[in-house]
């Protein structure tokens, strides 16, 4: 029994530290977006990168923010982040970010973090334009549609 309260108790110290640090995280982010969004009530597209690019990084870069500006960018705020740079270390965690290319939608309803969710492989569909641009026009309202109708 004693091994068993001292489980729980270290479990609940753990999920307290654990709380504590996610919800100073969303604090330096909110901080972040705050700061750096006109509009609040947007949602937001962010595009992640580090300073190791794959090969085709650069190219579906230039091609999400042609989508955008052709189709998004009267709706949602558009954000291009280099996640190695020490002051953006904490979306990493945030955000679960382990490739050189990341595209997080971020649904915010009344200035408020709804939730967020990733569009992924972006860099291996650089090839195809068309197709390129459907499949982020679909994610994107998908997702950022639904939640800002």
């Amino acid at each position: 029994m004693k091994k068993f309260l001292f489980l729980l108790i270290c479990l609940l110290s753990i999920s307290s530290a654990w709380a504590q640090d996610n919800m100073l995280q969303m604090e330096n982010e909110e901080q972040y977006f705050q700061a750096n969004n006109q509009n609040p009530d947007k949602s937001i597209i962010y595009i992640f990168f580090n300073n190791q690019p794959c090969p085709n990084c650069p190219q579906a870069i230039e091609m999400i923010e042609k989508v955008y500006n052709q189709n998004f960018l009267n709706n949602y705020s558009l954000f291009l982040i280099n996640y190695d740079e020490d002051d953006n270390a904490g979306f990493v965690q945030t955000y679960n970010l382990t490739n050189p290319l990341e595209v997080v939608m971020v649904d915010v309803q009344d200035g408020n973090f709804q939730g967020y969710q990733k569009i992924e492989g972006l860099q291996d569909m650089t090839n195809n334009q068309q197709g390129f641009n459907d499949f982020v026009i679909t994610e994107v309202n998908g997702y950022l549609g639904k939640a800002n109708q």
